[in-house]
């Protein structure tokens, strides 16, 4: 993909209304779970993409690192001043084990093929007691064109990934939910309308959301950041974990 397509990303990161809103639930997120000063972590962005949230990390403080398999989207992050960032090789994770104190996956996991190797490479790299955060889209009855342009392997329900998770790693759960449940019904009916659509397909979901809606749209997402940190939704759009490596359940 050409510098365009990475430079328009980065402006969607950080200006849509469903990055900013997932944004700030990660930082409350972080803020309730990670007790260290900013500048005591180490944390690492499997999938940075051109490390827009790395870049974020760093102005709080933390000593943040990313990879990503586009050799592009790392050279546009690094030409806008950020730093730690890593084209990533094959399927691995280029770092020592017990490296990190936070490790990020943020819809990320259903681009891989093999996500298996991958919780088991973010095990690997993050140290006993560490924290790793978890997001990936829910339901494949979901699936709808921003998967396909997306190239998503999959979409997953709650209990297959905790099950997955089990299985390939020492993380255990400190919260587990379904988030983006306030936008489901209409997200879902929009997404479901789609497919008997007869005009033109849009080439994102991204394409909806600007202006006006942008903003109203954002504003609802967002009161979830605060109720995330005291109770776990039942159903949504998006499922995110908070893990503990080496903890009980």
């Amino acid at each position: 993909m050409d510098v365009g397509f990475y430079k328009n990303y980065f402006e969607l990161e950080k200006n849509n209304w469903w990055f900013k809103a997932r944004r700030n639930i990660i930082f409350s997120q972080l803020d309730k779970h990670i007790k260290s000063k900013p500048q005591e972590a180490t944390v690492f962005d499997l999938g940075c993409g051109s490390g827009f949230l790395v870049g974020e990390l760093q102005k709080r403080g933390f000593q943040a690192y990313g990879s990503d398999i586009s050799r592009e989207a790392i050279e546009y992050g690094k030409n806008r001043g950020i730093e730690n960032l890593k084209v990533r090789e094959g399927d691995g994770v280029n770092f020592p084990d017990n490296y990190f104190d936070l490790v990020l996956a943020l819809d990320v996991l259903e681009h891989i093929e093999n996500d298996s190797k991958a919780i088991g490479e973010l095990n690997r790299v993050l140290r006993p007691g560490g924290m790793a955060i978890i997001t990936v889209p829910a339901y494949m009855f979901l699936w709808g064109v921003q998967d396909e342009v997306s190239r998503h392997f999959r979409r997953y329900t709650l209990s297959k990934l905790v099950e997955k998770i089990k299985k390939n790693s020492d993380l255990r759960m400190v919260k587990k939910s379904y988030f983006n449940t306030l936008l489901f019904l209409p997200i879902a009916l929009f997404r479901f309308l789609s497919k008997f659509a007869t005009q033109p397909k849009r080439e994102s979901d991204f394409e909806i959301g600007n202006g006006l809606a942008n903003s109203i749209f954002y504003n609802i997402f967002n009161l979830e950041t605060f109720w995330l940190r005291h109770f776990n939704f039942p159903f949504g759009v998006s499922i995110l974990l908070v893990l503990r490596k080496n903890a009980a359940y």
